[in-house]
């Protein structure tokens, strides 16, 4: 059985999205997972249009979960552990190579990754790298990595 866009929109209005959030984000996480990367720009235009919300506040719940992303955007996330000392140096890296706000993916700063000894510790797309610099940092947002 093929899983269909349509269907699942009713299914979770039935459960109660988008007024309730829980159902709203496994929604989202249902798209995300059969498109196979992140949530395509349609599938965010179809739910706002089919729950008469906004894009933009569809936009900001996918990213304030950090399992949910845009296709076609990365979510980095920098330690920001007293031990990760370069994290200050990397930031300032991400600024200056990308801007203040980055378009091809989105920024956070975390609380300690708790591996201290590994640092500077950052997470991209879910996947954590240790030892991390400005040249992991390009290869993983321009896609060399």
């Amino acid at each position: 059985m093929s899983w269909d866009f349509e269907e699942a929109l009713t299914y979770y209005k039935g459960q109660g999205a988008p007024a309730d959030q829980s159902a709203l984000i496994g929604l989202l996480k249902e798209v995300q997972q059969e498109s196979g990367a992140g949530i395509p720009a349609w599938a965010v235009s179809r739910i706002a249009e089919s729950y008469l919300v906004k894009e933009n506040y569809l936009v900001a719940v996918i990213k304030r979960i950090p399992s949910l992303r845009l296709s076609d955007t990365h979510c980095l996330e920098l330690c920001g552990g007293p031990n990760c000392s370069k994290r200050a140096q990397l930031a300032d890296f991400v600024e200056k190579t990308y801007g203040a706000k980055p378009e091809k993916f989105t920024l956070k700063y975390v609380g300690c990754m708790r591996m201290c000894g590994k640092g500077p510790n950052i997470r991209c797309d879910g996947r954590l790298y240790h030892q991390a610099d400005e040249k992991l940092i390009q290869d993983l947002i321009d896609g060399n990595s």
